[in-house]
């Protein structure tokens, strides 16, 4: 069986980058729409992991059909001390469960004891990236005693970060995870984790916590994150249209429309800014493996 675990609806919210995050969905992907697309592209499960929310997941969880649908989340969680984030994937979590996450996302440090008494599948997503933080090898060693594994092939990460975390799982003895991180239908099944002798939801999640999974798929580079960066422009710009021709009179749309129209020209940026966050992707792994070397990987996991 096999599943993408990684994947975003239009529930993710809002962009988190600066000049973007009030107007700018992370995605604009219906959770049905989603679902349609992973079955079609060969996944036997379905997971849905918006950023802190399952209200996504929610919309669809407990309707006919719909049984081989898994709900999970990609948390951010806070180090108290200084504030750096970090994204923490869970799968087959309940409504109740998100809730108390909710609670304590902010202190990792409490946060991480509640994932493991509830035995709830965690993984320490894009760990070579800055997507969610800066990680030092202090941080990542906080994480690694409490996580169940690791995201060793994201599809829109560059592959030397896939390798950084791939070899940080088989040195620390974590389970190696996989999924497209899809915002955009572009990737969406294109990464994944296969159970090749799970039969049903049960039996996957089963054989994911005892490591009995395979990883496939595609990864990221510069051309990925151009296509995403014109998939989500152009799906800002299809929504603001719909909306005006629903109610054309309201001067809200009409202004949110105008400044779009106004900015197509500059719509190259995000496209140039895809290259500029590469460069800096992989100055920071290249960091971070230094910093790891610094702190061997047997200290990494010996530490709490």
């Amino acid at each position: 069986m096999k599943l993408d675990a990684h994947v975003h609806t239009s529930y993710s919210g809002y962009s988190t980058i600066y000049p973007f995050r009030n107007f700018l969905k992370e995605s604009y992907n219906a959770p049905e729409l989603v679902y349609q697309r992973a079955k079609a592209r060969g996944m036997d499960l379905v997971a849905i992991t918006d950023h802190d929310t399952v209200e996504g997941a929610l919309t669809l969880a407990g309707l006919p059909g719909y049984d081989d649908l898994i709900v999970g989340e990609e948390i951010t969680a806070v180090f108290p001390e200084d504030q750096v984030s970090v994204h923490l994937g869970v799968l087959d979590i309940t409504e109740k469960q998100h809730r108390e996450i909710q609670k304590l996302r902010r202190n990792v440090r409490e946060l991480l004891p509640y994932l493991k008494s509830q035995e709830i599948f965690t993984t320490l997503n894009h760990l070579a990236s800055e997507t969610a933080g800066r990680l030092s090898a202090a941080h990542i060693a906080a994480l690694i005693p409490w996580v169940d594994g690791l995201e060793i092939l994201n599809g829109t990460r560059l592959p030397s970060q896939n390798r950084t975390a791939a070899a940080l799982a088989e040195a620390c003895g974590k389970v190696g995870v996989a999924g497209s991180d899809s915002h955009t239908f572009r990737g969406l099944g294109k990464t994944y984790m296969n159970a090749e002798h799970a039969r049903n939801k049960a039996e996957f999640m089963k054989a994911l916590r005892q490591g009995r999974i395979t990883v496939g798929g595609k990864e990221g580079n510069f051309f990925t994150l151009a296509s995403d960066i014109v998939r989500v422009t152009c799906s800002f710009y299809r929504e603001g249209i719909i909306d005006l021709t629903r109610s054309p009179l309201e001067w809200r749309r009409q202004a949110v429309v105008l400044s779009a129209v106004l900015g197509l020209p500059f719509t190259i940026v995000p496209v140039i800014g895809a290259m500029v966050h590469f460069i800096f992707e992989e100055r920071y792994n290249r960091s971070l493996l230094l910093d790891l070397v610094a702190r061997p990987a047997a200290r990494i996991s010996e530490a709490a």
